[in-house]
This record gives structure tokens, sequence and C-alpha cells, in this order.
């Protein structure tokens, strides 16, 4: 694993004085799941796991489950909302592409438009579900606690995407970077 990471410093050496070795990664203890900032060099501890030091990238690879570094990312901001005294549950993750096709059906039955229907269900071409990339936190029935997720998850890599889907969150920073606008709806996913 450092081998890796010395070759993508390599591979990253400075054009602006910057060194892989000033580049913050997150790590999060097995346990506690606490965190603790090293850097892409020395990588985390055997007894951590690695939030990253970016956004979650998209795999070329199918997906069967969610991305681990999103799991680990999520169960670590859970940690730290269970001792504020809030609960956070993942109530839609991972979904293969004929459930995301499905759900989309539904809602363009719904709201009686593909257009429509879009604002609300990411089409299954452009949802990031079928990638392991999205989690839905606490959804239908409990608003307040996701907003803590939504005030505190750039601590963890983790931000609300869409204005209209208060439960809707991924992992498109790097934990405790800013995040960014949110998109209007799921329908602006068709034009990114």
């Amino acid at each position: 694993m450092k081998r890796l990471a010395m070759l993508i410093a390599l591979l990253l050496l400075p054009t602006n004085g910057a060194y892989a070795v000033d580049i913050p990664l997150t790590c999060a203890d097995q346990k506690t799941f606490g965190l603790r900032v090293s850097n892409v060099i020395d990588g985390c501890l055997d007894s951590e796991y690695s939030l990253g030091a970016g956004p979650i990238p998209i795999s070329l690879l199918p997906k069967q489950d969610l991305d681990l570094n999103l799991l680990y990312r999520f169960l670590a901001a859970q940690a730290a909302a269970k001792k504020e005294g809030v609960a956070l549950e993942i109530t839609s993750g991972y979904r293969t592409l004929s459930r995301q096709k499905y759900l989309f059906a539904q809602a363009v039955k719904k709201y009686g438009s593909y257009d429509k229907a879009a604002k609300w269900v990411a089409p299954a071409e452009v949802s990031h579900h079928p990638l392991g990339l999205a989690i839905d936190v606490n959804y239908p029935n409990d608003p307040s606690s996701a907003k803590w997720l939504e005030i505190n998850g750039y601590k963890f890599g983790l931000c609300r995407i869409f204005k209209n889907e208060w439960w809707h969150f991924e992992g498109n920073i790097a934990p405790g970077w800013k995040c960014p606008a949110m998109f209007k709806n799921a329908r602006a996913l068709l034009n990114s």
C-alpha cells in the first residue's frame, strides 16, 4: 500500500510547490470510527479505514454493493452523530440498475412524464445508486437527523446533493472540504 502511495506521489510531484506528503488523508479507527488525519505517503494505520484524500471516484467496474469508501465515511459520521444523540441510518444505498429503472418507471407513472419524474428520481443511466456511490439517509421519516449530516457531513466527505431531496448524500468531496452548491433536483444530472 505504501509503495502504491509512493508511486502516486512521484506522479504528483509538485508543479505548484506542494508535495504528496502535504496531501491530507483522513483515516477512521476501525472500532470507534474516530478520525485522524495522515497524508497519502504515510497512509492509514492497519487499525484504521481510509476515508480517502479526495472525492470518491466513479469506478468502471460493475458494483454489487455500496462503495466501501462511502460506507466507511458514513459509519464515521454515524458514530460522531451518535455521540451527539443523533441517529443516522442508510435507508437506501446501492441499487441494481434494474431496480433504479423500476423506480424511475414508477416515478414516470406518478408524475406523468420523463422530465417531471427526473426531478425526483434519477434515470438509471445517470443515477449514482447503481454505482454504489449514493445513500439515502433517514428517509422518509427523519429529516431533522439528516440535517445533522447536511451540516457536518463535509468532515467525513459526505454532501447533500439535491435541494429537493434532504435525504440524498454522496462522497463528492474529500473529507474536510467544503460541499459544493446543491443541484436543484435530480434532473440536473442529465445535463452534467
